[in-house]
């Protein structure tokens, strides 16, 4: 099959014409208005619906759009579904009245994905999961056209919208899938109907909703449920344990281990991994040896998709690096590396082991923030980390937020700590004690916005 270039799916898309019509919806949503003039998609932002689509008037803690009803209307709306009908003006429009429109909207993905009926491969994990989504993209898109969640959009708004844009025309479908709450997996996996199902790995993470790790675990695992494929990390066997109960075949990957495991691995000094498997060298753009464990599950699934090692390593070499993942930027003579997209405490551990075995005779600086959504184990493991920071080989260890008090309290005066309460009071410390030539992780929650570091870090390096 020749190449073709990958699709992502943003939040409002025209679907296939013809598609969708009032007796689909109609059939999707369990009644409602009937007929058969074509509707041009399915929208859920009034302020980028096209023409002829169907608005779905989502309600959330901060947003209701059926306050703009009269605003998708105006922008040309064919049709409304709504759990309020007389929230506005809909003038003539055939409106579906339903008790949730979130479900609605999830019916109608579903709806969508059967009639498409080509392979889905479902991903999920509490690290590595966009990281194993977008190496899975670039494997199977050196030969397929690979239709993809966009960005993270992995929630129960994210993933119907992605599977709301499919076009006829892609091969293959990689969706990603997020969880907070326990069922949350399981009621994407049911909307999705994924054939192969990927977790990336499963670690503290959202802990005030699934309560303990093994509360994860069991939350992740529900991806599996009736998939025919199910691939598990080789290096955490109670995933591939909870699989085989739950999927019809299970296969492992990993460095060390696995079904799918190369013959060689290594680490650079910048970070930079490479793999050796059936005589082939693959250098994943991205950093750490996790990341070649996320590259190994991709791998995985290319072979159960039909895609050569060759075909999977040249799509993977040329893949783009996503945004504040562990992301290297030159500083002057400093190196930046820009992990703030997100944070808990096993993809914190993986980014500390990356910068412990980097930069060489380099002066190594972890700058850490806030792990969020901890619940009550926030105080053990965000001390956790900070004990094995100051363990590790690293130079300097700054933290702010929830890390000022770990590194006080376990640090006992370690002359590399750096802490304050918040980010312009940690610089104003930590300013005077870089060197120019450092090597620098910035690492914490998306809510810290920890990368407002970076003017202060450039105008430092520049100056």
């Amino acid at each position: 099959m020749s190449a073709s270039p990958t699709a992502d799916a943003p939040p409002t898309r025209r679907s296939p014409d013809g598609f969708w019509t009032l007796d689909r919806v109609s059939s999707a949503l369990g009644g409602g208005p009937r007929g058969t003039s074509p509707l041009s998609g399915v929208a859920t932002d009034s302020r980028t619906i096209p023409s002829g689509s169907i608005f779905v008037a989502l309600r959330g803690e901060n947003f209701d759009a059926h306050d703009f009803l009269d605003a998708a209307v105006r922008a040309g709306a064919a049709a409304l579904v709504v759990s309020r009908p007389d929230a506005g003006p809909t003038g003539d429009l055939p409106v579906y009245v339903v008790p949730d429109t979130l479900v609605a909207l999830g019916q109608l993905a579903q709806v969508r994905r059967r009639a498409w009926a080509k392979t889905v491969i479902g991903i999920t994990g509490t690290n590595g999961k966009t990281s194993t989504k977008e190496l899975v993209r670039a494997a199977l898109g050196s030969v397929l056209s690979v239709h993809a969640t966009a960005g993270n959009l992995n929630n129960r708004i994210g993933v119907p919208l992605t599977l709301l844009a499919l076009t006829d025309a892609a091969d293959l479908a990689v969706v990603e899938m997020g969880t907070s709450e326990p069922g949350e997996i399981a009621t994407l996996r049911a909307i999705a109907e994924p054939d192969v199902a990927i977790i990336s790995s499963v670690a503290e993470g959202h802990l005030e909703g699934l309560g303990d790790i093994h509360g994860v675990l069991v939350e992740k695992a529900s991806i599996y449920d009736g998939v025919s494929i199910a691939i598990a990390p080789a290096g955490q066997p109670e995933i591939g344990k909870a699989a085989q109960s739950r999927a019809r075949r299970t296969i492992t990957a990993g460095l060390d281990a696995g079904d799918v495991h190369p013959r060689a691995w290594g680490i650079d000094a910048a970070g930079l991994g490479w793999i050796e498997i059936d005589g082939i060298t693959i250098r994943p753009p991205l950093r750490g040896a996790h990341n070649l464990r996320n590259a190994m599950l991709a791998l995985a699934a290319a072979g159960e998709c039909g895609v050569s090692i060759a075909d999977a390593a040249r799509g993977i070499e040329s893949m783009p690096v996503p945004a504040m993942r562990l992301a290297l930027q030159a500083l002057g003579k400093a190196t930046l590396i820009n992990d703030a997209y997100n944070a808990n405490p096993g993809s914190t551990r993986a980014a500390l082991e990356l910068l412990s075995h980097a930069g060489n005779d380099r002066q190594r600086v972890a700058i850490l923030g806030t792990m969020r959504e901890l619940g009550k184990h926030s105080k053990r493991l965000h001390e956790e980390i900070a004990r094995e920071a100051l363990a590790s080989s690293i130079d300097l260890v700054a933290g702010c937020g929830e890390f000022e008090g770990a590194l006080a309290a376990v640090g006992g005066g370690d002359a590399r700590i750096v802490a304050a309460p918040d980010v312009d009071e940690l610089w104003a410390k930590l300013a005077p004690r870089l060197q120019r030539d450092a090597l620098i992780l910035l690492k914490a929650s998306r809510g810290v916005r920890l990368e407002r570091l970076v003017p202060h870090l450039t105008t430092w390096a520049y100056r």
